[in-house]
């Protein structure tokens, strides 16, 4: 059975409200087959812009092929069938091709390397958020007008979280600006909190938090 076809909730797509210099639409809608042959050219090595990508987020595959690209896709799929919710999307342009990908992901367990332990519960069973985008399509307010609609309309009035977290490599600034446009809070530096290849880095922590109204509408 198709899984779109079923009734995922949130599953998009939805319009991107973005500042005017944006002459192009762009939205967010749930991930699918097609999109596998676009997310290997974005992330593979044949792509000298993956290098950029790959070197701000944590858990993409490097270097980045087929197989990577159909289990991924593939693991999105099930889950929103198994769910019938849809927590990743894909950011697409107006000709519908994939562009980036923005989700909600549930912090696992000893992810990230905290001593403190009220940071530790913090984190636990708590959700983040991750991005990335084609460099074609940066300075457009893109990942900013999509962060801010999936922690406002999906994370805070359906999934009814409390608050969001964001995380953020310390030399990411990019990443920085995108997190405090839509509303995170820095915490604190996090210092050799994520290991990538074969090294710890510092991580920035951010959060954002359901604002009162939100939660009374909502009782």
């Amino acid at each position: 059975m198709n899984s779109l076809a079923l009734n995922i909730k949130s599953k998009g797509p939805f319009e991107l409200n973005l500042p005017k210099k944006a002459t192009d639409k762009f939205h967010l809608s749930a991930l699918k087959l097609t999109d596998i042959p676009q997310i290997v050219s974005l992330l593979g090595p044949t792509n000298i812009n993956s290098i950029d990508i790959h070197k701000n987020t944590s858990s993409l595959p490097n270097p980045y092929t087929l197989s990577d690209a159909e289990w991924f896709v593939n693991k999105c799929i099930v889950e929103y069938t198994k769910t019938l919710q849809c927590n990743i999307w894909a950011i697409r342009n107006s000709n519908e091709e994939f562009i980036g990908c923005i989700g909600l992901h549930e912090i696992l367990k000893e992810k990230y390397a905290v001593d403190d332990d009220q940071d530790k519960k913090l984190f636990n069973e708590s959700y983040e958020i991750g991005y990335y985008i084609s460099s074609e399509y940066r300075g457009l307010g893109i990942v900013s007008a999509a962060a801010n609609f999936i922690c406002n309309e999906i994370a805070f009035k359906e999934l009814h979280l409390n608050y969001i977290i964001g995380m953020a490599f310390a030399n990411n600034e990019q990443s920085h600006n995108v997190l405090k446009r839509c509303g995170f809070k820095f915490v604190k530096l996090l210092k050799d909190a994520l290991k990538k290849g074969d090294e710890m880095r510092d991580v920035y922590w951010f959060i954002k938090e359901r604002e009162v109204e939100q939660i009374h509408n909502i009782l």
